[in-house]
């Protein structure tokens, strides 16, 4: 994967409030629905929603947010232990890239970060969103049904994760923190690849004061290495 590429300008304005989207917490918003009947059975659709194994991944990303928008092109790499991942611009200029552990708690090492991308709370937000759509939650999940979709509800003391499975096998995820909706992402357009429900669409809304998007169209999605 391709970290930098030099001879490009970069658009600071966008830059600066791609900066700001991370750096917000959320207000109250709905909890996740207490309604779910979990009968435990058929846990494994959810994983769908996931890649398994190594993959490489290549975005166009368009960033929605209360003072305008950005595009950037987003790299994400998976193996069986890492999550990488760089932003660059249209132009090839990486301004960002990071990579943490797979797990949810794994350290996060910036390796590039052009002002004011450095700024505190960036990178954790971002590996966070980056996390919800291509990590697979470590504990074991509770399984049901709503409105006709599989649902999988991951939680502990503080977060829920749920993951629901539509009859077409694309899928949406919601994050709750401390009750409350923080993320939802959407996927469209899927088709199977390697026991994954691959998007070519992706969209993620995160909910309170953040209050931005990401509008994901795929561009190249590789399944590398065993």
């Amino acid at each position: 994967m391709i970290m930098s590429v030099t001879g490009a300008k970069i658009s600071c304005r966008a830059i600066f409030l791609l900066s700001s989207l991370f750096l917000f917490a959320a207000c109250a918003a709905p909890g996740p629905d207490q309604d779910i009947v979990f009968d435990q059975a058929d846990c494994a659709a959810c994983q769908t929603a996931f890649p398994q194994g190594n993959w490489q991944f290549v975005h166009e990303i368009v960033f929605h947010f209360r003072a305008g928008e950005g595009r950037f092109l987003g790299i994400v790499v998976l193996d069986d232990y890492e999550l990488r991942c760089a932003l660059t611009t249209l132009e090839g200029l990486t301004v960002f890239s990071a990579k943490a552990s797979r797990s949810s708690g794994g350290k996060i090492e910036v390796q590039r970060a052009l002002p004011p991308l450095d700024k505190p709370g960036f990178a954790a937000g971002l590996l966070a969103d980056l996390r919800l759509l291509f990590t697979v939650p470590a504990s074991l999940p509770r399984c049901g049904w709503r409105r006709g979709e599989r649902l999988c509800r991951w939680s502990d003391i503080s977060t829920v994760e749920d993951v629901l499975v539509s009859q077409e096998n694309c899928w949406a995820i919601q994050a709750f923190r401390e009750g409350r909706l923080v993320r939802t992402a959407r996927a469209s357009a899927c088709a199977g690849h390697d026991g994954y429900a691959l998007p070519d669409f992706i969209s993620l809304r995160a909910s309170g004061d953040a209050d931005y998007q990401l509008e994901m169209r795929l561009i190249s999605a590789e399944k590398t290495g065993q």
